[in-house]
């Protein structure tokens, strides 16, 4: 890397949150580029020459252009910590378990908790995706409890970019997911309390 990455965002705590909270926990240079949305910031021919379709989060990392935070951290993760924060591709277990929960945080999960914060105009509308969404944590659970009660993160190898995915879309449903449950409480305190996570402001 001959120069800072480049980190394209509206603010510090929206879906770029997750890729500046890995390049804190990998000690990785990079450069923040804050968008200014209402004033067309997004819109530009110049970012829009970055990210055609004119959304964030999107990095710059030489000749490489990314966007779709899943992918931006898993490229990260495999470049910069491979072995460390992302399992060798020679582990196939644990690779593909990684994969899963990286994909599952955003396919699974933060398409549901997303819905907390569309279509809830009125007080009804709101009644009815707060059930919904309360709906639809219960099956997530069932994903993420028997796991987080037997270790302490969600890859049986220990702390990995995964965790960072998933601490980053979890507290958007914290009545339904953290608060009734101490294991992803306890899971989401070990993850908050990391020196990366403070520094790259993302709670």
């Amino acid at each position: 890397m001959t120069k800072p990455i480049d980190l394209y965002s509206m603010a510090y705590q929206d879906r770029s949150d997750r890729v500046r909270w890995l390049l804190e926990e990998m000690n990785v240079p990079y450069t923040n580029h804050f968008l200014n949305k209402s004033k067309g910031e997004m819109n530009t021919p110049s970012y829009r020459a970055i990210n055609v379709m004119g959304r964030v989060p999107t990095i710059v990392d030489g000749d490489i252009t990314l966007h779709e935070s899943a992918a931006i951290c898993m490229y990260l993760a495999d470049r910069y910590a491979l072995g460390k924060l992302s399992p060798h591709y020679e582990n196939v277990a644990i690779r593909a378990e990684y994969t899963k929960w990286m994909i599952w945080s955003t396919a699974s999960l933060e398409c549901v908790i997303a819905r907390m914060f569309t279509h809830v105009n009125t007080p009804e509308e709101t009644a009815v995706t707060h059930a919904y969404v309360k709906e639809q944590c219960e099956i997530l659970k069932l994903a993420l409890l028997p796991v987080l009660s037997k270790q302490d993160y969600i890859l049986s190898t220990g702390f990995s970019a995964a965790d960072i995915m998933l601490a980053a879309v979890i507290p958007g449903a914290q009545e339904f997911l953290v608060n009734p449950n101490p294991e992803i409480s306890r899971y989401m305190e070990r993850l908050m309390n990391r020196p990366s996570a403070i520094r790259a402001k993302v709670f």
